[in-house]
């Protein structure tokens, strides 16, 4: 982790934090969440790079994952944050490629970072119920082409684990 050098993390605004420590990052995407209930926002960051920042509630900055660029043509990279228990979010971050692919890593908060807990690819997409559902459409090929087919995967809190269920790739 990267200790923000400012005095006071608390009060100050995430952008601002960050564009002190990384002043040629361009941000292009910024999201704010509390993830583990207790009332205090975490923040993420996602650079023109493709570099994915947390900043935890103390002001400190890590650099998470690298490479999260969508290709020409396609909608620019996401972040989501969503429920997957009453007390536990987790966040997203999706970006499309080509042919039709979308890529999308999920992360939950543990220990003060950010810990990757899912990483799917989907030929036709991957979305995110309001159930925090994460479903996975993809191309089934057989011999007369392909069929869509479906994945779905389901937080499960007591192994800390997805679980996927449907037509798994």
């Amino acid at each position: 982790m990267i200790p923000a050098s400012i005095t006071n993390a608390a009060n100050s605004k995430p952008e601002d934090l960050f564009k002190k420590k990384f002043p040629k990052e361009k941000i292009s995407v910024s999201k704010s969440g509390d993830l583990n209930n207790d009332k205090k926002a975490e923040h993420f960051i996602l650079a023109e790079s493709g570099n994915f920042y947390f900043i935890n509630t103390k002001g400190a900055i890590e650099l998470i994952t690298t490479g999260i660029i969508s290709d020409e043509d396609f909608a620019s990279p996401t972040i989501q944050i969503f429920s997957v228990t009453k007390t536990e979010k987790h966040v997203a971050v999706a970006y499309e490629y080509f042919p039709s692919n979308t890529r999308m890593e999920v992360f939950r908060l543990k220990k003060a970072s950010l810990e990757s807990v899912l990483d799917i690819m989907g030929d036709q997409g991957v979305t995110i119920n309001k159930k925090g559902q994460v479903t996975q459409l993809w191309k089934k090929y057989n011999n007369e082409g392909w069929s869509l087919a479906a994945a779905v995967y389901t937080w499960n809190s007591k192994t800390a684990t997805y679980k996927g269920s449907g037509q798994l790739p």
